[in-house]
């Protein structure tokens, strides 16, 4: 894994961290601990495992997931651009109507070609 692929996927574990902490720090410590204890996936695989973390949301919260979800995709965009990961122009948090895991492929795909 590249060192740009490596920055994002911390970047992504930072966005989601800080979206599960404004629910508050026993309800994120639960969330982590179901997550890894029932579905197997740690804190540090959520890259890897976006579309099953995608999931354990929905079963978590059902239909409310995808307001975190709005939350990770917005944070994440604010933390790239701030750490100047991505060509400004490379992708914009515009299109409130994409999927989270459609945006985190997005987003992995412009970092492959800003990086060219």
């Amino acid at each position: 894994m590249n060192t740009t692929q490596q920055k994002f996927d911390q970047l992504l574990i930072e966005a989601i961290d800080e979206v599960l902490c404004s629910l508050g720090e026993p309800v994120k410590n639960q969330l982590y601990i179901i997550l890894e204890n029932d579905f197997s996936i740690t804190k540090n695989e959520l890259p890897q495992q976006i579309e099953e973390f995608s999931n354990f949301l929905f079963i978590i919260f059902g239909s409310s997931a995808r307001h975190l979800e709005i939350k990770f995709m917005k944070t994440l965009y604010a933390k790239i651009s701030n750490d100047q990961l991505l060509d400004h122009h490379s992708i914009t948090f515009t299109d409130i109507d994409m999927t989270f895991l459609t945006y985190i492929k997005k987003m992995q795909e412009s970092l492959v070609i800003s990086r060219y």
